[in-house]
């Protein structure tokens, strides 16, 4: 296992913000300190699922300096449709040669996101990786809750596999990704793919346990980070953030009673470690999901499972998002890139 800290950039000191960031944390008014410690007690009528979609929706900039070609198409799965997007290089579009896949599935907290936001990531992608770059518009809850989005990835595989040929695609050398919901989903559908069929799964901030906070077995807690006391009430506030999304979140996915504790559920409790192939974790130091997702880098050592982690400095929950004005977005993709070339 390797593990690889990238420092920040511009902000130099210990458990601080990177400066981009604590200038977006600050432009957004005051944090809501009195709130830190409450229980949460939203009432799921009271929910503006419409505002949180909006609010999801951030757009990035496409930084490729070469020819991507993007195509969508509406494939068949067993009782629905879903719509794909498919990026590829120019230069690669023709060619006769098997190429490798990336599977990229985006985030949004299983309630919203969507392929279209994350285009330039893919793009980019694509283009750093030589490999052509799939990302499914997943069905999302409430409308549709667990394991619905599951169902979606695992049969957009099976959609890769049957057409295999006819895309040019090495079925030896396929990888899976995603982001937040998206991390969870790849490393959830490795879990339950029998046939084993990816050999590369990375999780940027990925949500490996489902649990609200007071559910944890690891109790979660804001004193599990290290922050500087001038930017406390800012960098607690971010949690505060996710953590009463991730609240909403586990409502609106789990309708029918299903316990987060489950490891067909929560990745972190999964019998099926067995399953997993080279795994990339990429965590930022002020995630919330960082707590749980190092207790799953535990359970993988403990199991010998074959991973790296790549940790970011200064960095938050949703930078992947920040592409062409956070340069470790930038990185963060060209880490994932080369590891796909390397399968």
């Amino acid at each position: 296992m390797d593990r690889v800290i990238k420092e920040k950039i511009e902000e130099k000191r210990p458990y601080y913000f990177e400066k981009k960031v604590i200038e977006r944390e600050m432009g957004k008014g005051a944090p809501r300190v009195d709130e830190f410690f409450k229980p949460n007690e939203t009432v799921l009528e009271d929910i503006d699922l419409g505002q949180i979609r909006i609010d999801m929706k951030r757009e990035s900039e496409d930084i490729t300096t070469e020819e991507i070609i993007e195509t969508t198409k509406i494939i068949a799965l067993k009782d629905h449709m879903i719509e794909i997007t498919i990026y590829e290089r120019k230069d690669q579009k023709d060619s006769k040669e098997k190429r490798k896949l990336a599977l990229f599935i985006h985030g949004g907290g299983f309630i919203g996101g969507d392929v279209r936001t994350k285009g330039n990531q893919c793009r980019y992608l694509a283009q750093q990786s030589g490999a052509v770059v799939i990302s499914p518009e997943y069905r999302l809850a409430p409308e549709t809750p667990y394991p619905g989005a599951e169902i979606d990835v695992i049969g957009t595989i099976d959609w890769i596999e049957e057409n295999a040929e006819r895309l040019n695609i090495d079925t030896d050398k396929m990888a899976i990704m995603g982001e937040s919901a998206g991390g969870h989903l790849a490393i959830n559908t490795c879990l339950k793919d029998e046939k084993q069929r990816m050999k590369l799964a990375v999780s940027v901030y990925g949500v490996m346990d489902l649990s609200k906070a007071e559910d944890t077995p690891y109790h979660w807690d804001y004193s599990l980070y290290q922050m500087a006391e001038e930017q406390k009430d800012y960098i607690m506030n971010r949690l505060f953030r996710f953590k009463e999304l991730n609240d909403s979140m586990n409502d609106l996915y789990l309708q029918n009673g299903e316990s987060t504790l489950d490891g067909e559920v929560s990745p972190l409790f999964s019998k099926h470690l067995d399953r997993l192939p080279k795994v990339l974790m990429i965590e930022a130091e002020f995630d919330y999901f960082r707590v749980c997702n190092q207790e799953f880098e535990k359970r993988m050592q403990e199991a010998g499972k074959d991973f790296d982690v790549i940790y970011y400095e200064g960095l938050d929950h949703g930078f992947f998002d920040r592409l062409g004005s956070l340069s470790q977005t930038q990185d963060c993709i060209d880490e994932i890139a080369k590891y796909i070339k390397e399968m």
